[in-house]
């Protein structure tokens, strides 16, 4: 860290650079389960599980969650409750600042909590489990809600009710929403796709091809004419709704780097386009994620793999990158999995954060597929799963987490610092006790400081 500084200010590496570097060391050692304060209360959605989690990209302050009880709730990260009076045992704690100690932490006891400033009560809008949670992209006046009741709402944030509803027949297991279109592609018990457009509130296109329910649906995040859809066929689907022909292509993990062939170009593209074989896993894909240029595509399926594919890849169809994520990966539940790539930018390599069904976020590195960090759950309750995960920011490596078990988590890094107490007052020191000034521990408590205003810095 001293050498980091001395280099910064020195001008040999850029505050980006320096930000990345601080980041990159959050990912891979210090993330850790919050305790005391910002944290979510206990049981915060009575032991249902937390279906889903969305936080808007305006301010980064406002975050719903929807629960298998069909209950959603705003909550405001910005604002914080108290639980309890902090007492001699949370002050002495206060104390401790090196993370080989934070298990002495009464993770089920917080302090303070994120304020819940409303809650949309169960079966009252939703009748069944909520399934998916959307903000309107640009601003925090709308956010679109799926459900199992078969139903996907459009809701007005600031009279919390929903001001239109479309009736799919089918239960929603996946939405995603783009601006650019104002449409909502739907993943849904029939093999199809749907398209719902929010300015004629009707159902704008159908997008057929799948062999089974579709799970998961993402939409490409520069060219928004463009989708990705997941099923339980094991396919990958690209589709271009400007096409009379929709298909652009499907996903081939037989289709790598190395792979050859004498065929014409475009007779390799009909035969992705028919042949039976075309599979991207080999169970139901059940997570999708694009990287923010859109040059990569990342996929989880019930057969335990996470596969990259190179979407920019010429000729077409994109191809397998061979990465391997190791055998920790499981996935055996066929519904819609999370997976998080954090904010391009803000480390030099990007990572992929996977929750695994023993109960960790596996944290890897996208460039090999190497494990780099496990979040483990603390506390009593310490079993449960989890089903929803948001990212809290750019550059703040911070990741909220929702379990089966009705628990909102919330992630963060933790600054290894010198607390103020422990450094002694060089006037003092030099005239009662007569003895030099600790400078490691002086110098320590300086560069503490000067990281945690540089971490103020970085989120305004």
């Amino acid at each position: 860290m001293q050498s980091l500084l001395l280099e910064t200010k020195l001008g040999n590496i850029t505050p980006l650079k320096f930000a990345n570097i601080i980041t990159d060391n959050y990912y891979s050692s210090q993330l850790y389960q919050t305790a005391k304060y910002d944290v979510f209360p206990s049981n915060c959605h009575k032991n249902a599980s937390v279906n889903c989690l969305s936080l808007e990209s305006v301010d980064y302050r406002f975050l719903l969650s929807g629960s298998g009880d069909s209950s959603i709730k705003l909550w405001d990260l910005h604002q914080q409750e108290q639980i309890r009076t902090e007492n001699e045992v949370d002050a002495k704690l206060n104390k401790i600042h090196h993370p080989r100690r934070f298990d002495t932490f009464d993770y089920d006891n917080p302090v303070t909590a994120f304020a819940n400033v409303a809650i949309m009560p169960a079966r009252e809008f939703h009748k069944f489990g909520v399934s998916a949670l959307e903000w309107w992209p640009f601003d925090t006046g709308l956010f679109v809600s799926s459900s199992f009741d078969h139903s996907v709402k459009v809701w007005d944030t600031s009279e919390l009710v929903p001001v239109y509803s479309f009736n799919l027949n089918n239960r929603v297991y996946s939405i995603d929403v783009s601006g650019e279109n104002s449409l909502i592609a739907t993943a849904s018990d029939q093999p199809f796709i749907r398209l719902l457009d929010m300015r004629s509130t009707s159902s704008a296109h159908t997008l057929k091809g799948h062999k089974g329910k579709t799970l998961s649906v993402k939409w490409h995040p520069v060219n928004q004419n463009l989708l990705a859809s997941g099923g339980y066929d094991g396919e990958v689907r690209i589709w271009d709704i400007r096409q009379s022909r929709n298909l652009l292509c499907r996903l081939d993990m037989l289709t790598t780097n190395t792979s050859t062939s004498s065929s014409s170009p475009s007779s390799v593209v009909e035969a992705n386009l028919t042949q039976q074989s075309v599979k991207a896993h080999s169970g139901p894909v059940n997570g999708l994620i694009w990287d923010e240029a859109g040059s990569s595509l990342f996929t989880a399926g019930n057969d335990d793999k996470i596969r990259v594919w190179d979407m920019i890849s010429t000729p077409y169809p994109p191809v397998n990158k061979l990465i391997n994520f190791g055998p920790l990966t499981r996935n055996k539940y066929p519904q819609t999995t999370p997976i998080l790539l954090n904010p391009s930018g803000e480390t030099e390599l990007q990572y992929l954060l996977f929750p695994s069904e023993s109960g960790e976020v596996l944290i890897f590195r996208t460039i090999d597929g190497k494990l780099v960090n496990r979040l483990i759950r603390r506390g009593t309750k310490n079993v449960g799963r989890t089903c929803s995960m948001c990212n809290g920011g750019p550059f703040t490596a911070t990741y909220y987490c929702g379990t089966v078990d009705g628990e909102i988590l919330c992630w963060k890094p933790f600054w290894d610092t010198v607390d103020p107490e422990e450094v002694v007052d060089i006037m003092e020191r030099e005239t009662h006790l007569g003895v030099d000034v600790d400078e490691v521990l002086l110098r320590k408590h300086t560069l503490a400081l000067k990281a945690q205003e540089l971490k103020k810095s970085m989120e305004y």
